[in-house]
Order: structure tokens, then sequence, then C-alpha cells
């Protein structure tokens, strides 16, 4: 299985569109050094399908040549599959030393207009785990999406922004239960004392999912206290 997924990289530059999505799809998980080149060649295909597997190749090969080509697709792709792809691919991030790039394009990809490429910047935010993000998550706590506004909870506990305070409580009494166990269990990762009187009221939400999360974030402020 392996040397004939690794025999797909010719098709990368297959004539036929559905092809090369296949070839790319074919070499992911591989993480072939080959297959490097012929996806940072594919981000330039006229199918969003084909851009959006070669992004996928990229992410999983982690190098930090493709950060430059995955930060400008992330914010300037006409398909938003191939924006959300991006946007989802530059976790890898995280382990370079320079990520004010990737930062500003996330930042950009966090107003996108549609919500599925601000949850996906939302989410990878929270993996880079850089700490100028969080202003604009907290924004995102009032996107007009619940599921934009679940991931920017839960990137903010990852930050332990202690700003995202006021958000993060006001959250735990939304009407979507997955916001307010999303919201306990930021406030847990970030620990304040603060957010005890608020955690306290928590404890009797009707959601048992909600209930046990804030057991947590109430177990883990008073142990960090």
């Amino acid at each position: 299985m392996t040397t004939s997924r690794r025999g797909s990289i010719p098709f990368i530059a297959s004539t036929d569109s559905f092809v090369r999505a296949a070839a790319l799809r074919g070499v992911r998980e591989l993480r072939v050094p080959a297959s490097f080149a012929p996806a940072l060649d594919a981000l330039g295909d006229a199918d969003p399908q084909v851009r959006r597997e070669a992004v996928a190749v990229l992410g999983y090969l982690k190098r930090a040549e493709a950060l430059p080509a995955l930060t400008s697709i992330a914010s300037a792709d006409p398909a938003p599959e191939v924006r959300r792809a991006a946007a989802g691919a530059l976790g890898y991030a995280a382990a370079t030393s320079d990520q004010q790039a990737v930062l500003a394009a996330l930042l950009a990809a966090l107003t996108d207009a549609e919500w599925q490429v601000r949850e996906e910047a939302a989410t990878t935010l929270g993996k880079i785990r850089h700490q100028a993000a969080a202003p604009a998550l907290i924004a995102a706590l009032d996107d007009a999406y619940w599921q934009v506004r679940l991931r920017a909870a839960r990137s903010l506990g990852r930050l332990r922004s202690h700003d995202a305070l006021p958000g993060l409580i006001a959250t735990l009494t939304h009407t979507i239960s997955n916001l307010r166990k999303e919201a306990a269990l930021a406030l847990g990762e970030i620990a304040s004392p603060l957010a005890l009187p608020a955690l306290h009221q928590a404890a009797g939400d009707p959601d048992p999912e909600v209930r046990k999360s804030v057991r947590l974030a109430i177990q883990q402020t008073q142990d960090a206290a």
C-alpha cells in the first residue's frame, strides 16, 4: 500500500483535476519528502479541490518553507474551503521561531466572511499559543456563529488569558450548552479566583456535562490558589 501511494506522486501533474486531487490525498499521510515540491506547485491549481489537497499535504509535512504560501492562501484564496484548510494547516507554526506572518494571516482569517474559516482560525490561534491573539479571540466570543465562539473560548483557555474572564463568565449563561461547557473549561485552565463566584453559580446548570465542567474548573482554580 505504501509503495503504491508513493507512486501516486507523478499523478499530481495529471491533466485530470480529479486524478490530481486523488494523488495528493493518497500521499498526504505518508509525509513523503518528494511530495513537497509538487504540492507547493499545486497551490496554484485552477481547481479548488486540488489546492485544498495540496494544502493538506503541506500541513502534514510541516516544513517552514511552506509557511509563506500557506499564510497567503489563508486570507487570499477565492475558495472558502481552501482558506479554511490553510488556516488549519498553519497550526504547525507553533514549532517555528517566526510566527508573526502566521499570526497576521490567522487574525485576518478570524474576520473572514465565511464562519467556517473563522472557526478554523480561532482553533489554530490556540494551537500556536501567541498571546497577541487574545484580543481578537475575545472579540470572537461575540461572533454571530456559536461554533466560532466555542473555538475562541477553547483557545482563550489554552492561552490562559485573564483578559478573557469577563467574556467567558458571560458565556456561562449562554443558551447553548456546548458554549457554557467550553467557557467553564476555559475558566478552569485560566484558574483565576475572580471567576469562582460565577462558577459556583453555574454549578446548578441544567446540563450534566456543563455541571461536570464547572466542577472541574472550580477544582482547578482552587488547586492553583
